[in-house]
């Protein structure tokens, strides 16, 4: 063996050593990254009925449809004081058509979606909150997979839509 093949065999022996030592530390570097998206998750993402006012009274400057702002204004009474009034529609109809109206019209509810996903989808998203709304809008079985299918079909670039579609379903669910 001539003196090349000793030190690419020690660089190749010491280059095993390192990744053997790094592998687990980068595990450990992993595992606190979930942990921290985990934790950032659990906060509470359904709305409140704050919230839902906050996206009413945008809704009404925008002009949007009478009859959603009062299920709206219902929901959010609903929200209030769950005893004083009768279930409007079931909880996740709800839940997906304020996650449409928010991505739509905006407010601090959607601003909690645009918390949740990358500084790159949140922009795009601040340019084409009404696109997104609208590629969504008629998906009948909401998962990540449909919603970010859908929004790459209405132009959202992939690696977006697939921020957003695991947002949105961190709210929808």
């Amino acid at each position: 063996m001539n003196k090349n093949h000793i030190r690419i065999a020690a660089a190749t022996v010491a280059t095993a050593v390192v990744l053997g030592v790094a592998a687990p530390a980068a595990s450990a570097v992993e595992a606190h990254r979930e942990a921290k998206t985990a934790s950032q998750t659990a906060e509470p993402l359904r709305p409140t009925a704050d919230d839902v006012r906050d996206l009413v009274s945008r809704m009404r400057a925008d002009g949007a449809d009478k009859n959603q702002i009062r299920e709206f204004e219902q929901y959010a009474k609903q929200l209030e004081d769950p005893k004083a009034q009768g279930r409007i529609l079931g909880s996740g109809t709800v839940i997906r058509k304020l996650i449409v109206a928010g991505l739509r019209h905006g407010g601090v509810w959607a601003g909690k979606i645009v918390s949740k996903v990358s500084k790159k989808a949140g922009d795009f998203l601040a340019r084409n909150g009404a696109k997104i709304a609208d590629a969504i809008e008629d998906v009948e079985g909401w998962s990540e997979t449909a919603l970010a299918v859908a929004m790459v079909h209405a132009g959202v670039p992939a690696d977006i839509a697939a921020d957003l579609a695991r947002a949105i379903m961190l709210i929808a669910v």
